[in-house]
């Protein structure tokens, strides 16, 4: 009978490891009690060093148990559950963007604290022998409390005998997929009802001949950009939906025509007329806002990626059960402005 087997990827020393080390108290910043099976290269190709062995006896075990036929053997099983684990890891976020939007932090302990000060200004024109005023910073916390987003999957052993294709490799697909869209949905959440609200207008209206833009958009991201440099932040992100930025994009403000050379509405880019910014479109942002903020307050703690092979032998039946931990944060209002009304 083939046995449970599950494996730990940890994005803190991108490793695979044997067991499930998502239990409370576990430190990923460091391989001590934990067995490191492979290192997961993201840079190299599939087949080509992706997955670099460190536990070289796990996969000369597994080798050997597969030329005797032994394919039930634990060590060949750990191999089977590392390789789907790469997958789950290489897919989840080829679809989705607004994983670019923030700056990934690994949480080791799936709870992590990061202070937060305010600032002070400095005193400007001191008189001789006059005592300046003493300045002192105040802290605060953004507090990460890692949650899991779960996929369990399952397949008879007749739906797998019957199949032209292997239905276990599609729902590993499809799991990859639903986890990462999932986290998406969770980072949108956060970044749109976590910074500061501005009023906006349309930037797809007309003026009533229809021939020139009602509104400049570039007052309302300009007026936010005070904003956030006026809270001490640099704004260098702005999310949107396609229709948000391709009201912006046909704007006549932006281009003198409403017929632009070029109309990017998905992926990142800078946002053209202002440049320092990158732009983040995915069609999970409101299609009626625009997020302006500073990326280095907008968080996302990444804890362990586990993965739990099952066999159910009363229902003739196997699968697998993936957990992934993280949370979104936005460590502060004042890192941002969400222009709202901006497309209607």
């Amino acid at each position: 009978m083939k046995p449970n087997t599950a494996i730990t990827y940890s994005p803190y020393t991108k490793k695979f490891y044997e067991g499930s080390w998502d239990q409370d108290g576990t430190d990923f910043s460091r391989d001590y009690g934990m067995t490191a099976l492979a290192r997961l290269n993201l840079d190299a190709d599939v087949g080509d060093g992706r997955i670099d062995p460190i536990n070289y006896e796990t996969f000369r075990q597994a080798e050997r148990d597969f030329k005797s036929g032994n394919i039930d053997s634990t060590s060949l099983n750990n191999i089977t559950v590392v390789d789907l684990l790469e997958q789950v890891v290489r897919k989840e976020w080829r679809d989705f963007n607004a994983i670019n939007g923030v700056r990934r932090i690994p949480v080791p302990r799936l709870q992590l604290d990061i202070p937060i000060t305010n600032k002070f200004s400095a005193n400007k024109k001191v008189p001789e022998l006059a005592q300046a005023d003493q300045k002192s910073n105040t802290f605060t916390q953004a507090q990460l409390r890692l949650w899991k987003n779960v996929v369990s999957i399952m397949e008879s052993d007749e739906s797998v005998l019957k199949a032209n294709i292997n239905p276990l490799e599609f729902e590993i697909e499809q799991a990859s997929g639903s986890l990462a869209q999932s986290a998406n949905e969770q980072i949108v959440t956060e970044i749109e009802s976590g910074l500061a609200t501005q009023a906006g207008g349309d930037w797809g209206a007309m003026v009533t001949a229809g021939d020139f833009s009602n509104r400049n958009p570039l007052n309302d991201l300009v007026e936010a950009v005070d904003t956030i440099v006026g809270n001490h932040f640099r704004p260098d992100t702005c999310t949107m939906s396609p229709r948000v930025i391709s009201d912006y994009q046909s704007n006549t403000y932006i281009h003198a025509s409403t017929r632009p050379d070029t109309r990017q509405i998905s992926g990142v880019f800078p946002l053209d007329k202002m440049p320092n910014i990158n732009t983040i479109v995915d069609v999970g942002f409101t299609n009626t806002v625009a997020c302006v903020y500073d990326k280095r307050g907008a968080l996302l703690g990444e804890g362990a990626t586990v993965a739990e092979s099952f066999r159910d032998v009363f229902r003739a039946s196997s699968g697998y059960v993936v957990r992934q931990y993280l949370q979104p944060k936005i460590a502060t209002s004042d890192i941002g402005v969400k222009i709202t009304g901006v497309s209607a």
